[in-house]
């Protein structure tokens, strides 16, 4: 569903699960089961929630009517909201004019990145496409322009080393980047065995089922490869990690030569212009503003900052985790348990209960996002995502509370 802001809804969300005939000797008509903070009321004998626009009727979806059946006995399991994982694919540039900012990016890719997501409780993963560097940086150009990423965030005690050593949190995928070809370097890799065989599959070994997607890219040039040739072909990937051509799903921020904003360490955000001017900074000269880099930030809704300012980016890589946190934490997507109660839940058979001063309504269900609606939600992938309109209306509501009934009969909406 995109990127969405945090939201902070005040109870703890309630599952509510229907069971079998199995279970009727033990269920009571007329009383409510124990439940997570904010459970709604439901009675199991009817099936009948408390009132609203539509209220929940557990025994057919439809209100006011009674369930017609004393089978089903209401289990609740307290469940509290998830961040989405973020998977992140940093590409830095290794050509010989990126010295002082590969030194600048060893500098602040723990302090000023790892560490932020790690206090957020954010369950991030980066994946690093660069040369790793085995050298003290005075001894070559090689290793000048080459990065080495020591503890917490890898394995390495210290740098340089001879090869990356990666963790639970970081993998390093090393190769010369160019000044021109990182979205080349992206594709070839991405089902190609590593120089240090830490990877026989390729990067797309170390990306996860339902993470979300973020690149962020840092050069003083502009990329060869044409921006819809790079996105055909990523969405084009085996296994497919990045939604379609029509509707990508990653997001791609940038530090780049585009000219610096006051404060320098401020970005351009996506409704920003193409800004075709350079930056100076530093004493560093670029190539050019990387308005491939810049357009494809635009379209994903990433960041774009200037390359020149190394000395900021401390602050720059501040403001990408952060962006990255914000956006991890979706409030409108929710969690299936796969059981709850020695029960198996049957995910088509679900309601959403919305509370806001008293007033309990019911969303109901699509079978998909291409079917959504005001005031309904989809499955997929073992989450509930809230519809957009859906999700605006609660997005806009502090006080409200969100139920998640599983029901004894489908409440599925067909057009």
């Amino acid at each position: 569903m995109g990127y969405r802001g945090v939201l902070g809804l005040a109870a703890v969300f309630s599952f509510s699960v229907g069971c079998s005939a199995d279970l009727a000797a033990d269920a009571h008509p007329g009383v409510v089961a124990e439940g997570g903070a904010g459970s709604t009321a439901i009675d199991p004998g009817t099936g009948v929630g408390i009132g609203g626009r539509s209220s929940i009727n557990t025994g057919n979806g439809v209100a006011g009517g009674p369930a017609g059946s004393a089978t089903c006995a209401i289990v609740s399991a307290a469940a509290t909201l998830s961040k989405q994982p973020v998977d992140i694919i940093l590409v830095l540039d290794n050509s010989g004019s990126m010295e002082d900012e590969l030194d600048a990016v060893e500098k602040n890719i723990n302090v000023n990145f790892a560490n932020i997501l790690q206090q957020s409780g954010v369950d991030y993963r980066v994946i690093l496409i660069s040369r790793h560097r085995k050298d003290e940086r005075a001894e070559s150009e090689e290793a000048s322009t080459s990065i080495c990423v020591s503890s917490p965030l890898s394995a390495l005690e210290k740098c340089p080393a001879s090869k990356p050593l990666n963790s639970e949190r970081f993998f390093q995928y090393s190769i010369k980047v160019e000044s021109t070809n990182s979205f080349d370097r992206i594709l070839s890799t991405y089902n190609k065995k590593d120089q240090f065989e830490l990877t026989k599959v390729g990067w797309s070994e170390w990306l996860r089922p339902g993470a979300k997607r973020v690149f962020l890219e840092m050069t003083d040039d502009n990329a060869a490869l044409s921006i819809d040739s790079f996105v055909e072909k990523l969405t084009a990937l085996v296994p497919a990690n990045f939604g379609t051509v029509e509707t990508p799903e990653f997001v791609f921020h940038s530090i780049i030569g585009v000219k610096e904003r006051s404060p320098v360490s401020s970005p351009y955000g996506p409704g920003d212009a193409i800004e075709m001017g350079t930056c100076s900074g530093g004493g560093d000269t670029v190539a050019n503003a990387g308005v491939s880099y810049q357009e494809l930030s635009r379209r994903t809704g990433g960041l774009r900052f200037p390359i020149c300012e190394f000395s900021s980016y401390d602050t720059v890589f501040a403001k990408i985790a952060q962006d990255v946190v914000t956006h991890s934490q979706h409030t409108c997507d929710f969690d299936i348990p796969l059981s709850t109660g020695g029960l198996t839940i049957d995910v088509t058979k679900v309601a959403v209960a919305y509370t806001r001063e008293g007033d309990t309504s019911q969303f109901g269900q699509v079978l998909s996002s291409d079917d959504c609606q005001a005031d309904a939600f989809y499955i997929a992938n073992n989450h509930i995502y809230l519809c957009p309109d859906t999700c605006r209306v609660v997005e806009t509501d502090g006080d409200g509370k969100v139920d998640v009934l599983f029901t004894c009969e489908s409440t599925i909406i067909v057009k």
